[in-house]
């Protein structure tokens, strides 16, 4: 049988794209060591698209406010999606033909809706066959551009995902359900000597309760405005802020840091332990990206959500508040009382045992690592 090579493309829009490719890779080595696979950009970082979606999400997310709502409500209009579609085709087009002669592929995964419809093109002129599946990495509000090419297939975390595809007329049997892709790292528990250990290890406290502020590869939207509350409040649990890759905001806290000792402050930029970190927190103020989301909740810490993507993470914030086990607070005074509540309720963990039971999240990535497999590239 030949050998298997794997091409995964990705945007750099948050972290969530990236990590699922990262967790199914791992997956898909553990089933068969020899296989091959590539992790790479869907754009040129000198192109259009590149600047579109990349830095236009970033800025729109994080900088200009009221941006972002507008652009997603605008890419929902099936004649402005094609339209974006044939103006980056050029450079678009021509990066991945180049990118996939170059590799030759055997399979294609994609992560991103803005890459798909260009694969789908460049396809059509590649002399040899390309398995080529799209992988849904938003698992309750899927924006509609992921479905634009209603013939490919579709592989969506959750059967709210299958209705909308099914719903933008992509047919059933391109639709096929499967475990949410997380790292197992966040599924095992640790031991209450475990946690003191950490604690120490990242340089906390061990006696005192721990938030942490995070929201993906990007930061925290508002997280200044919370650590402002800590401050004025003078907080007696210790604050842990994730800023991603904003180096600006990393060194702004830092300088706040130094300048408020008293201030029990820890910075952290981009890191590969973010699972430790939050198993050691007693609860997490986030933005409802899904990966974000549920690798907190599968550590069963409860959240204050923040902020959420205009729609896209609607269903994300929902899943959290009905299952009680996370609030959404926008106002940071607000979400300073609540942490507050949260931490001096004594009997808080009990309370919320039963409502954390009562969440099932599949992470088995090796059911994906098998479909994938069974693809016939004959």
């Amino acid at each position: 049988m030949a050998k298997r090579k794997f091409l995964f493309l990705y945007l750099d829009t948050g972290a969530g794209h990236k990590s699922a490719a990262k967790v199914l890779m791992q997956a898909m080595k553990a089933e068969d060591p020899d296989v091959e696979i590539q992790i790479v950009r869907g754009f040129s970082r000198h192109g259009m698209g590149h600047a579109l979606f990349e830095k236009g999400y970033n800025y729109s997310c994080n900088y200009i406010h009221g941006l972002f709502p507008l652009t997603y409500d605008l890419g929902q209009n099936r004649v402005l999606q094609s339209l974006l579609k044939h103006v980056l085709a050029p450079e678009t087009n021509h990066y991945l033909r180049k990118l996939i002669i170059k590799e030759h592929p055997t399979d294609i995964v994609c992560f991103h809706f803005g890459v798909s419809p260009a694969v789908k093109e460049v396809l059509k002129n590649i002399p040899w066959k390309i398995n080529f599946t799209v992988l849904v990495t938003d698992p309750f509000t899927v924006p509609t551009p992921w479905f634009h090419e209603r013939d490919l297939n579709y592989m969506v975390y959750s059967e709210l995902a299958k209705k909308e595809a099914m719903r933008c007329g992509v047919p059933e049997k391109n639709i096929t359900v499967i475990p949410f892709l997380m790292s197992p790292k966040y599924r095992i528990p640790i031991t209450p000597q475990e946690v003191r250990e950490l604690k120490i290890k990242h340089g906390f406290d061990p006696d005192k309760k721990i938030v942490l502020l995070v929201g993906g590869g990007e930061g925290l939207p508002g997280a200044t405005e919370i650590v402002n509350q800590c401050l004025i409040h003078r907080a007696n649990f210790s604050t842990a802020i994730i800023c991603g890759r904003d180096v600006v905001i990393k060194r702004n806290f830092n300088l706040l840091r130094l300048a408020n000792p008293r201030l029990d402050l820890h910075v952290f930029g981009f890191v590969d332990f973010l699972d430790e970190l939050v198993k050691i927190c007693d609860c997490a103020v986030i933005k409802a990206g899904p990966a974000t989301l549920l690798e907190v909740l599968s550590c069963r810490k409860p959240v204050i959500i923040c902020r959420y993507i205009h729609n896209q993470e609607l269903g994300n914030m929902h899943f959290a508040v009905d299952h009680k086990v996370g609030y959404f607070i926008q106002k940071s005074r607000a979400i300073y009382k609540k942490i507050n509540e949260l931490l001096s309720d004594s009997s808080f963990d009990e309370k919320m045992k039963k409502n954390f039971d009562s969440i099932v999240i599949d992470t088995d990535a090796s059911k994906v690592a098998k479909l994938l497999f069974q693809k016939n590239n004959a």
